[in-house]
Protein backbone atom coordinates (compact mmCIF):
# COMPACT_ATOMS: atom_id res chain seq x y z
CA UNK A 1 0.00 0.00 0.00
CA UNK A 2 2.78 2.51 1.15
CA UNK A 3 4.70 1.53 -1.92
CA UNK A 4 1.79 2.52 -4.04
CA UNK A 5 1.07 5.65 -2.63
CA UNK A 6 4.84 6.58 -3.38
CA UNK A 7 4.84 5.78 -6.80
CA UNK A 8 1.57 7.67 -7.11
CA UNK A 9 3.60 10.84 -5.47
CA UNK A 10 6.37 10.49 -7.25
CA UNK A 11 4.30 10.00 -10.49
CA UNK A 12 2.43 13.23 -9.16
CA UNK A 13 6.15 14.80 -8.58
CA UNK A 14 7.08 13.86 -12.57
CA UNK A 15 9.69 11.79 -11.13
CA UNK A 16 9.97 8.91 -12.91
CA UNK A 17 11.85 5.68 -12.18
CA UNK A 18 14.09 5.68 -15.15
CA UNK A 19 16.94 2.71 -15.47
CA UNK A 20 19.70 6.06 -15.37
CA UNK A 21 17.81 7.11 -12.00
CA UNK A 22 17.47 3.53 -10.36
CA UNK A 23 21.74 3.01 -11.66
CA UNK A 24 22.44 5.81 -9.58
CA UNK A 25 20.77 5.01 -6.47
CA UNK A 26 21.27 2.88 -3.71
CA UNK A 27 18.40 0.53 -2.51
CA UNK A 28 17.91 -1.29 0.66
CA UNK A 29 14.80 -3.56 1.11
CA UNK A 30 13.81 -5.40 4.21
CA UNK A 31 11.28 -8.00 5.36
CA UNK A 32 8.55 -6.78 7.72
CA UNK A 33 7.75 -9.55 8.60
CA UNK A 34 10.67 -11.09 9.70
CA UNK A 35 11.46 -7.23 11.51
CA UNK A 36 7.97 -7.79 13.51
CA UNK A 37 8.65 -11.51 14.11
CA UNK A 38 12.20 -10.25 14.98
CA UNK A 39 12.53 -6.99 17.58
CA UNK A 40 11.09 -7.46 20.83
CA UNK A 41 8.44 -5.74 20.74
CA UNK A 42 7.53 -7.29 17.89
CA UNK A 43 7.41 -10.64 18.86
CA UNK A 44 5.00 -9.24 22.09
CA UNK A 45 2.83 -7.56 19.75
CA UNK A 46 2.79 -11.04 18.07
CA UNK A 47 2.20 -13.07 21.08
CA UNK A 48 -0.63 -10.86 22.62
CA UNK A 49 -1.96 -10.88 19.61
CA UNK A 50 -1.94 -14.81 19.52
CA UNK A 51 -2.96 -14.76 22.70
CA UNK A 52 -6.45 -12.80 21.73
CA UNK A 53 -6.79 -15.29 18.77
CA UNK A 54 -6.10 -18.00 21.16
CA UNK A 55 -9.60 -17.27 23.27
CA UNK A 56 -11.47 -16.33 20.72
CA UNK A 57 -10.79 -19.45 19.04
CA UNK A 58 -11.70 -21.91 21.81
CA UNK A 59 -14.42 -19.95 22.73
CA UNK A 60 -15.85 -20.14 19.01
CA UNK A 61 -14.84 -23.73 18.41
CA UNK A 62 -16.82 -24.66 21.75
CA UNK A 63 -19.74 -22.89 20.53
CA UNK A 64 -19.85 -24.52 16.95
CA UNK A 65 -19.07 -27.95 18.51
CA UNK A 66 -22.02 -27.50 20.36
CA UNK A 67 -24.05 -26.34 17.43
CA UNK A 68 -23.10 -29.76 15.36
CA UNK A 69 -23.85 -31.55 18.17
CA UNK A 70 -27.42 -30.45 18.41
CA UNK A 71 -27.69 -30.12 14.43
CA UNK A 72 -26.44 -33.65 14.52
CA UNK A 73 -29.12 -34.80 16.89
CA UNK A 74 -31.80 -32.84 14.38
CA UNK A 75 -30.75 -35.03 11.60
CA UNK A 76 -31.40 -38.22 13.45
CA UNK A 77 -34.89 -37.23 15.08
CA UNK A 78 -36.15 -35.28 12.04
CA UNK A 79 -38.19 -38.26 10.22
CA UNK A 80 -39.93 -39.14 13.65
CA UNK A 81 -40.68 -35.27 14.23
CA UNK A 82 -43.81 -33.93 13.22
CA UNK A 83 -43.68 -31.66 10.31
CA UNK A 84 -44.32 -28.07 12.54
CA UNK A 85 -41.77 -29.35 15.08
CA UNK A 86 -39.22 -29.88 12.63
CA UNK A 87 -39.38 -26.99 10.54
CA UNK A 88 -39.22 -25.09 14.31
CA UNK A 89 -36.43 -26.73 15.45
CA UNK A 90 -34.78 -26.39 11.56
CA UNK A 91 -35.60 -22.60 11.96
CA UNK A 92 -33.81 -22.00 15.09
CA UNK A 93 -31.26 -23.91 14.15
CA UNK A 94 -30.59 -21.77 11.46
CA UNK A 95 -30.94 -18.29 13.11
CA UNK A 96 -28.13 -19.93 15.67
CA UNK A 97 -25.98 -20.81 12.20
CA UNK A 98 -26.44 -17.01 11.76
CA UNK A 99 -25.71 -16.10 15.37
CA UNK A 100 -22.26 -17.80 15.34
CA UNK A 101 -21.61 -16.39 12.25
CA UNK A 102 -22.33 -12.88 13.53
CA UNK A 103 -20.30 -13.71 16.08
CA UNK A 104 -17.48 -14.91 14.24
CA UNK A 105 -17.11 -11.42 11.53
CA UNK A 106 -17.18 -9.31 15.42
CA UNK A 107 -14.52 -11.44 16.74
CA UNK A 108 -12.62 -11.24 13.55
CA UNK A 109 -12.91 -7.33 13.25
CA UNK A 110 -12.12 -7.14 17.14
CA UNK A 111 -8.82 -8.41 16.32
CA UNK A 112 -8.52 -6.91 12.96
CA UNK A 113 -9.08 -3.78 14.81
CA UNK A 114 -6.75 -4.73 17.72
CA UNK A 115 -4.22 -6.07 15.24
CA UNK A 116 -4.01 -2.65 13.28
CA UNK A 117 -3.83 -0.40 16.24
CA UNK A 118 -0.66 -2.08 17.21
CA UNK A 119 0.75 -2.35 14.55
CA UNK A 120 0.24 1.08 13.48
CA UNK A 121 2.30 2.69 16.55
CA UNK A 122 4.99 -0.47 15.89
CA UNK A 123 5.05 0.88 12.44
CA UNK A 124 5.78 4.55 13.43
CA UNK A 125 8.44 3.92 15.41
CA UNK A 126 9.96 1.60 12.93
CA UNK A 127 9.71 4.06 10.04
CA UNK A 128 12.67 6.39 11.95
CA UNK A 129 14.80 3.39 12.88
CA UNK A 130 14.79 2.69 8.70
CA UNK A 131 15.49 6.26 8.10
CA UNK A 132 18.18 6.13 10.39
CA UNK A 133 19.47 2.80 9.19
CA UNK A 134 19.34 3.99 5.26
CA UNK A 135 20.95 7.28 6.38
CA UNK A 136 23.79 5.12 7.59
CA UNK A 137 24.17 3.00 4.96
CA UNK A 138 24.01 5.87 2.38
CA UNK A 139 20.81 4.53 0.69
CA UNK A 140 18.16 6.65 -1.64
CA UNK A 141 14.92 3.80 -1.23
CA UNK A 142 14.70 1.10 1.25
CA UNK A 143 11.39 -1.50 0.07
CA UNK A 144 9.65 -4.17 1.13
CA UNK A 145 11.23 -7.77 -0.21
CA UNK A 146 7.53 -8.44 -1.41
CA UNK A 147 8.09 -6.08 -3.89
CA UNK A 148 11.31 -7.02 -4.71
CA UNK A 149 12.23 -9.38 -7.89
CA UNK A 150 15.89 -9.71 -7.05
CA UNK A 151 18.44 -8.15 -4.50
CA UNK A 152 21.61 -9.24 -3.51
CA UNK A 153 21.32 -10.30 0.05
CA UNK A 154 24.11 -7.58 1.07
CA UNK A 155 21.03 -5.27 0.43
CA UNK A 156 18.62 -7.15 3.01
CA UNK A 157 18.43 -4.81 6.06
CA UNK A 158 16.20 -6.87 7.83
CA UNK A 159 18.74 -7.85 10.52
CA UNK A 160 20.00 -4.34 11.05
CA UNK A 161 16.68 -2.99 11.55
CA UNK A 162 16.00 -5.67 14.06
CA UNK A 163 18.96 -4.46 16.18
CA UNK A 164 18.98 -0.86 15.78
CA UNK A 165 14.94 -1.25 16.78
CA UNK A 166 15.84 -3.28 19.93
CA UNK A 167 18.33 -1.16 20.88
CA UNK A 168 16.46 2.17 20.49
CA UNK A 169 13.18 1.24 22.45
CA UNK A 170 13.61 -2.56 24.14
CA UNK A 171 17.27 -1.59 24.86
CA UNK A 172 16.17 1.22 26.97
CA UNK A 173 13.19 -0.67 28.97
CA UNK A 174 16.02 -3.51 29.43
CA UNK A 175 18.49 -0.41 30.53
CA UNK A 176 15.97 1.08 32.99
CA UNK A 177 15.43 -2.24 34.68
CA UNK A 178 19.11 -2.55 35.20
CA UNK A 179 19.92 0.56 36.58
CA UNK A 180 16.93 -0.04 39.34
Amino acid sequence: MHMTKTILLAALLGFVFTPQALAQSKVGYLNLNNVLEGTEEGKSIVGKLQTEFAAKKVELQKRMKAFEEKFKQFQRQAQMLKDDVRQERAKALAAEEQQLQGLLMQYQAEIDKKKGMALSQFEKKLRGVIEQVAKKEGLDYVVRHEVLLYGPAKMDLTNQIIRVYDQRYAGKKGGAKKGK
